[in-house]
Formats: structure tokens, sequence, C-alpha cells
């Protein structure tokens, strides 16, 4: 007979929440229902006590690892490991999906103490003596996957599971299991459009950051530089048009340089052209907007002989830029 499972999906969350969404949409199109500390309702409880509750009431256990190591207990080891370490206690099934190119990804996204670079590299080796474990490459890649690796192991080593509710007597619950995948699509949705958590101490809003650009005049070859101050929602709202698909970096400087000399906070000569931002002004954006879970890599491929870098928007910044620029009545 058919069977519906609950997944338990552990990771580390700021650095992976693309990749968290793309197993989450995963397992809903398989009709499984994950299990994750952002779809948990807030609760007084414990959150370990909670944690290992909600994991030995799964039937699967999937870990995504990336470049961190992630939120450590006084006792110094991370909550994700000490996840696994119960999965793996209480006789779970355990997939393990783990980053192909570890030395790929954004600085943004790794450990940067070398303790905690050891403590990461020890918990894969640990990982890597599990015959479940699976390489990933990009979000895209992870989602199809986990479809592929789910799939069989369900197969090949069946849980208790939930009946399908076509197949039971009852048909209240057809009606309670449409509810509850409602209700985690709906989770699911609200989370792919909320701000990151912490983002709060990021500058971001009505805060101002100083542009600097450069301009040529017609009888010199030299760069003068300019500087004026512009706030980021500005910053945001000029840019984030051309990321709606994605755009590459090249684009990208094009677009504020041409949009920002608009504002004419500064008076430039007549015969001022060629207004170019500065790298360091432009990495500084670009940075900031990813830190504040507006803007991420993009995951299309591109000719081999592509050397540009491209950037699209997350499913939050869709949402910000919508409140920034569209029409109200």
């Amino acid at each position: 007979m058919d069977k519906r499972y609950q997944v338990f999906v552990s990771s580390t969350f700021t650095d992976l929440q693309e990749e968290r969404q793309a197993v989450m949409q995963a397992l809903l199109s398989l009709d499984h229902f994950p299990a994750g500390m952002e779809l948990f309702p807030a609760s007084d409880d414990d959150q370990w006590a909670l944690i290992k509750g909600v994991i030995d009431d799964s039937d699967y256990y999937v870990l995504v690892i990336g470049g961190r190591y992630g939120t450590t207990s006084d006792a110094g080891v991370s909550y994700t490991e000490m996840e696994y370490d119960h999965a793996v206690a209480q006789r779970k099934p355990v997939l393990a999906f783990v980053h192909a190119k570890p030395e790929e990804i954004p600085s943004g996204k790794t450990d940067q103490d070398d303790k905690l670079r050891e403590r990461l590299n020890s918990f894969k080796k640990k990982v890597g003596t599990n015959k479940h474990i699976k390489f990933w490459k990009n979000p895209d890649d992870l989602k199809a996957t986990v479809i592929q690796s789910i799939s069989a192991e369900t197969k090949r080593n069946p849980q208790v599971g939930w009946v399908r509710a076509d197949r039971a007597a009852d048909p209240s619950v057809l009606e309670g299991m449409r509810q509850e995948v409602d209700r985690l699509n709906a989770q699911l949705s609200s989370v792919s459009t909320s701000a990151p958590k912490n983002t709060e101490k990021y500058a971001q809003g009505t805060a101002e950051f100083a542009v600097t650009l450069y301009y040529e005049l017609p009888t010199s070859f030299t760069k003068y530089p300019a500087q004026f101050l512009f706030e980021w929602n500005n910053l945001f709202f000029e840019l984030g048009p051309i990321l709606m698909e994605e755009a590459s970096e090249t684009q990208m400087k094009a677009r504020l340089a041409q949009e920002l000399i608009r504002y004419e906070q500064v008076n430039f000569p007549e015969d001022a052209q060629l207004f170019i931002i500065s790298d360091d002004t432009f990495d500084t954006i670009k940075i900031q907007l990813m830190a504040l879970g507006l803007i991420t890599k993009s995951s299309r491929k591109h000719a081999p002989t592509d050397r540009e870098r491209y950037w699209t928007l997350t499913p939050y910044g869709e949402n910000e830029l919508m409140k920034l620029r569209a029409i109200t009545v």
C-alpha cells in the first residue's frame, strides 16, 4: 500500500535558506511531509527536546551540508551534528547531501574560524561513512537529487509512514491530509518571502550609503571621482528590476551608474561622460543586498566561455521590490 512519509530536514539555516526551500519543495512534490525548525509552531518547550521529538516522529532524516558548521551548544557541538547523531542513534534512515565543491561557496557562506572549519571537516568525514551520501552543486541540482534519492529509499526501505488517504476507510483522513499539505505549502511560501533571520543588524531601508562614481571629460582621459549619499531603498529600487530574471555584474554596474546620476545630487560638468560605479562601491552594494537576503547568485547555466557572474532576486527580494515599485491606489 502506498504511503506518505514525514522527513526531517537538517542543515545550518542562514547560509542554506534557498537550498532548504528546494528540499522542502522536492519533498512536497512527492507528497511527503517535510519537518524543519522554520516550520515548527512557537513553543515554550526546551528547543533541543522539541527537535529530538520531531526527529523521533519522522520516518526519514535528510541532512544538507554546505560551508558552515553551524551554531554550537555549550559543549561545542553544532546542533546540526547533534541532530544527525540523534537520528543515527534512533536508527532513522539517513540521506546526506554534501556540497560537491566547497571551494566555490561564497566566503559569506563559509566559516572563517579555523576551529569551526576543522569541526565541519570532521563532521563531513563522520557523515561520509553513511552509504546514502550524495553531492550537489546548486539548489536545482539539490532538488533533483533529493527527489531521486527519496524515491529510491522509500521503495527500498519503507517506513511506517501514513497510509495514502485514498486507500483509507475514513474519508476524514483524506481531508485531514489535504489540510496538512495546504498548511505546509502556506508555511513554506511564508518562509521564502520573509526576511532572513538576523538581517536587522545590517544597514537597510532609509539608512544611507556613500556611493562613489567616476566620470571623464572629453578633453581628458582622467577619471574624476564624485561621492554622494543614497538610501539602501533607492539603490535596490534602481537595481532590482533587471534582476527579476538575472543580470551580469557588468549590466548591474551600468544600471546603477545610469540611474543614480538622475538623482542630480552632484553638479557634474555639462560635458561629463562615461559614468562608472567604483568597484569598491559596487562590491559593497552587492554584498549588502546578499546579506539582506534580497539577491542571490543565479543558478542558470551559461556557456563555458562566459566569465561573467550573474545575480537574481530571491523570493524575498521580489516581494520587497514589489513593495517599493508597485503603484498603489
